[in-house]
């Protein structure tokens, strides 16, 4: 096993000359008691607004009346690979070819799966009674303090056999503590080969309210960590998902929600908001616009490595079952540009209309 901890989040430091480790809050976290002041207002919950998924909305709407018997299409183009370099001389001759791909039209979304109750009552009892939807929205207005404090997190060095737990510095304490670390690995990756583990820090509560399909989390609470510099320890847990490079990207917009950073992890260039706030009907003519533009700009292996990205995120959202609309509408956006990019740089524009 070939372990690492993620530049996203984590740096690695020797666990010598480190303060003592913090001990158990024991009172109530400030995110807890953040969530549950959010559901003391009852805020009404917004179906519209500046940042209203009207993309998403519609592909949902195609999703509809599709059938088992009636799948989603696909597209398929022909894009060019590199044979090998022949070396002749003074020259190299590049042999040239191409390779048929095929890709879904849209992304599918799996059935939606309610939180389970004990999910909840395992990491929060506290809120079990409170509707996941004031969960979710007071998580929004607390994730982006959430995310710095794990931005600061400092982890000691990992040999390559996982502890049950690990020791963590934190440098950050403008909100809670991380509660769980995991160690990400690759669904996918061949028996032979050694298996490469990425560490992540999280919390519990930020995956447990969006994640149908999440393992089974151990109980804990936060730390409390009364100055920086002190050190917790917190448990290590396993993930096995698709497409494990692409998890930094997904987990910060379970943090923050925003669908603007999440594409601009993701796609070579600043999307038009536009894009994902107003009318599909109405922003095809600006899609086709920036979408010419990215294909001007990418060659065709770039367009792949891009939509790879996507489609490597979307897969991890189904394998843990996350049923958020704006995740689908920033992933329905991005595969709708770079799907008529990579169209138009091979030629074949007509594709996507054919197909729509």
């Amino acid at each position: 096993m070939v372990s690492q901890t993620a530049n996203y989040y984590v740096r690695h430091v020797d666990s010598e000359n480190t303060p003592p480790a913090a001990r158990l809050a024991a009172k109530p976290s400030k995110v807890r008691t953040g969530i549950q002041g959010v559901s003391r207002r009852r805020r009404a919950l917004v179906s519209g607004g500046a940042h209203h998924p009207r993309h998403a909305i519609e592909h949902a709407k195609k999703r509809k009346g599709q059938t088992s018997k009636s799948p989603l299409t696909s597209v398929r183009m022909d894009v060019p690979t590199v044979l090998r370099d022949v070396e002749m001389g003074d020259s190299t001759t590049v042999s040239m070819s191409t390779a048929s791909v095929s890709l879904p039209r849209r992304l599918a979304r799996s059935e939606i799966t309610e939180i389970p109750e004990s999910t909840l009552q395992a990491v929060a009892p506290e809120l079990v009674h409170t509707h996941i939807d004031y969960i979710r929205e007071g998580l929004e207005c607390l994730g982006p303090d959430m995310l710095r404090v794990l931005a600061g997190i400092k982890a000691e060095h990992v040999s390559n056999v996982l502890p049950r737990e690990l020791s963590l510095v934190v440098n950050d304490v403008s909100s809670d503590m991380p509660t769980h670390m995991f160690a990400v690995f690759s669904s996918h990756q061949p028996a032979p080969a050694r298996r490469r583990v990425t560490l992540f820090p999280a919390h519990n509560l930020v995956f447990a309210t969006h994640c149908a399909n999440l393992p089974v989390l151990p109980t804990q609470t936060p730390a409390l960590v009364e100055h920086a510099g002190q050190e917790i320890k917190v448990p290590i847990v396993p993930l096995c998902i698709p497409a494990p490079e692409v998890f930094p990207q997904l987990s910060t917009f379970l943090y923050t929600k925003r669908i603007d950073h999440l594409l601009g992890s993701l796609m070579p260039l600043p999307t038009p908001p536009q894009l994902y706030r107003d009318d599909p009907t109405t922003v095809m003519p600006l899609l086709t616009r920036f979408a010419q533009k990215i294909a001007d700009t990418y060659t065709v292996k770039a367009l792949l490595q891009h939509i790879a990205k996507v489609h490597g995120t979307w897969r991890n959202a189904i394998a843990l079952g996350i049923a958020d609309e704006r995740l689908w509408c920033a992933l329905d956006t991005a595969w709708e540009v770079l799907l008529t990019s990579l169209a138009i740089s091979t030629g074949k524009p007509h594709l996507m209309t054919e197909s729509a």
